[in-house]
């Protein structure tokens, strides 16, 4: 998950023009680029040459003037197929455990969803469907061209649909959709919300479900590290909202989580036209913009103070590990200079072992190595796992300073 879930991918469409793909507005302005950065950030390689070997792409963020919705105007679908795989749960984390868990019984108990089923769009291994189980749900769907089910993990009450969420497939029940993760890695928003919302008007009952990263929070923090060629669409509270309102559907309820990270939105078909709001909108929307422009400049403060900070940590003589083998340590690296002093990356999923993130070819080990390592710093990618890797690493016996992205940046 995202820190990065793999993509749900649909068909090739290349978003080569400017125009908005949320609300089709001509006028948008470009404000943040990446000249060139792995294809793929969740991905991870056997060796360190097939590693090194992903093609690079180029992110050009963009945001639009008339609706505030941000996307890279320079992505390309076909190209983020290429070495697109499933090896990006967090599921070994606790903390992120104890969050899925509960996040599973809330939507269950708030749409008594208790004996019904579920549809879940980009549904990976199936682990989102199987909490849904476990929590009373009777029956889910799953569906995502690259899914398949987890080993061990086979239960009658799953069924996956290895295929993109096309017109094909409007007809499956469910009582409700879920899609966590996937939305901003889908180019043609429009469209894909516009299948989403006939999905729903077929059982006015039906809800829909979505989690989402918060692009706000991206721009507000400066956190170029959350910037992945794979998320060439990036949502707020009220660009997410009039999108699903552009897609008639009627938004519930909304709200933040996981420490500010997420959305989280709650919808149905809508049962009365949406009211137009682009005027209300507008002092957001220019906001938006203004934030846009900041965040450009910030980035390249924060990317000057963070290699800074690795040249003053390799100094001490001892190696630099980085707490997650995942997405955010891809788009982090890809951003540095100075990249190569950092020595390994370790992580939680035993998936990631032993293996090498793309573009640098980045060692990943289990933490356990950091006793052997005995590494100077252990930069953590996500603030939101203080407390839990600081725990570990005590209980590890591992000597080291620990310190956050947010550290590195001043």
């Amino acid at each position: 998950m995202a820190d990065g879930r793999t993509p749900m991918h649909t068909a090739s469409v290349d978003m080569t023009t400017t125009s908005c793909p949320a609300c089709h507005g001509e006028r948008t302005t470009p404000f943040h680029s990446i000249a060139a950065t792995p294809v793929t950030c969740t991905s991870i390689f056997d060796s360190v040459a097939e590693a090194r070997a992903v093609p690079m792409g180029r992110v050009e963020l963009a945001v639009c003037e008339s609706c505030g919705f941000v996307f890279n105007r320079s992505f390309d679908a076909a190209r983020a197929e290429l070495g697109a795989r499933y090896e990006s749960s967090q599921a070994a984390s606790a903390h992120f455990g104890q969050f899925a868990r509960g996040l599973a019984a809330q939507w269950i108990e708030r749409h008594r969803l208790q004996g019904k089923s579920v549809l879940e769009i980009g549904c990976g291994h199936g682990d989102f469907l199987h909490l849904m189980l476990g929590q009373g749900v009777a029956q889910v769907i799953g569906v995502d061209p690259l899914a398949t089910e987890a080993p061990g993990q086979a239960d009658p009450r799953l069924h996956i649909h290895a295929a993109a969420f096309d017109d094909d497939l409007l007809d499956l029940r469910a009582d409700a959709l879920v899609c966590r993760h996937t939305l901003e890695h889908i180019g043609p928003v429009h469209g894909f919300l516009g299948r989403v919302g006939q999905w729903a008007a077929r059982d006015p009952q039906r809800v829909v479900l979505f989690e989402l990263p918060d692009a706000h929070r991206v721009l507000a923090e400066g956190a170029f590290w959350d910037v992945y060629y794979e998320h060439c669409s990036y949502f707020t509270t009220d660009t997410l909202r009039s999108a699903f309102e552009r897609a008639g559907l009627e938004v519930l309820r909304q709200e933040l989580a996981y420490g500010g990270q997420y959305l989280l939105i709650e919808a149905r078909a809508a049962r009365a036209a949406p009211v137009d709001a682009a005027a209300q909108s507008a002092p957001r929307v220019r906001g938006l913009v203004e934030l846009c422009h900041r965040f450009g400049g910030e980035v390249q403060r924060a990317v000057s103070c963070c290699d800074e900070s690795l040249v003053r940590m390799a100094a001490m003589g001892r190696p630099i590990a980085v707490w997650q083998g995942a997405a955010k340590t891809v788009g982090f690296l890809a951003a540095l200079k100075q990249a190569d002093l950092v020595h390994c990356a370790v992580d939680l999923s035993e998936q990631r072992h032993g293996r090498f993130l793309p573009g640098t070819g980045l060692a990943v080990h289990a933490p356990e190595q950091l006793k052997a390592i005995r590494p100077g710093h252990v930069i953590l990618m996500n603030p939101v796992y203080v407390d839990e890797v600081r725990a570990r690493l005590v209980d590890m016996g591992v000597d080291t300073e620990l310190c956050t992205i947010a550290d590195l940046c001043g």
